[in-house]
């Protein structure tokens, strides 16, 4: 008896497993464009993007994530300025994090004026239900680094992906922190 009730039992946890399984949103890897045609779409009117690396310093390492109330998750950035002329037209950082459990990557716009000018979603790896809308991420047009640039504040989260909205803002205000900390100063004297 104890061997057909175990015989029972399991194949009662195998059907809930599969049906579970089929409950579960699937993940699927959505790569929507490159860098270089997200740069190019970004600053179309542009004659040259200029690529610069830097390695933060522990100084402006601190600064960073002082500015982004945030972790800074990494110390090598990647930021690019687009000019035309000698005129610029904007900065970009393009920030890949985690946003459960598999990663998303982001190209953040900056203005001149250290002002988001847009954010787009260049890869997104969780399932699709939890990637931020084009509307949602519009919101983030004109903002600053500031106290009302969170979750709840100036920045409304997104229902059943709140993880998601969480780390598109830890990226918005780490991209800005980025640019205050590297690039203001050089944005200023032009």
């Amino acid at each position: 008896m104890a061997s057909a009730s175990s015989s029972r039992a399991l194949a009662a946890a195998a059907v809930v497993a599969v049906l579970c399984g089929l409950w579960v949103p699937q993940a699927r890897a959505s790569v929507y464009a490159s860098k270089d045609e997200a740069l190019r779409e970004a600053f179309p009117d542009a004659e040259r993007i200029e690529e610069q690396s830097y390695v933060l310093t522990p100084d402006q390492a601190s600064a960073v994530a002082q500015r982004a109330r945030a972790p800074l998750e990494r110390q090598i950035w990647t930021l690019y300025s687009a000019y035309r002329g000698n005129s610029l037209l904007g900065s970009a950082v393009i920030d890949v994090r985690n946003v459960r459990t598999l990663p998303e990557a982001l190209l953040i716009v900056i203005a001149p004026d250290g002002s988001v000018r847009s954010l787009r979603v260049l890869a997104f790896h969780e399932p699709t239900e939890y990637q931020p809308s084009d509307r949602w991420l519009a919101q983030m047009d004109g903002k600053r680094l500031g106290p009302d640039l969170h979750l709840k504040r100036a920045i409304h989260t997104i229902a059943g992906a709140t993880l998601s909205s969480q780390a598109v803002t830890r990226s918005v205000r780490t991209a800005l922190a980025l640019y205050q900390v590297l690039l203001a100063n050089d944005a200023a004297a032009e």
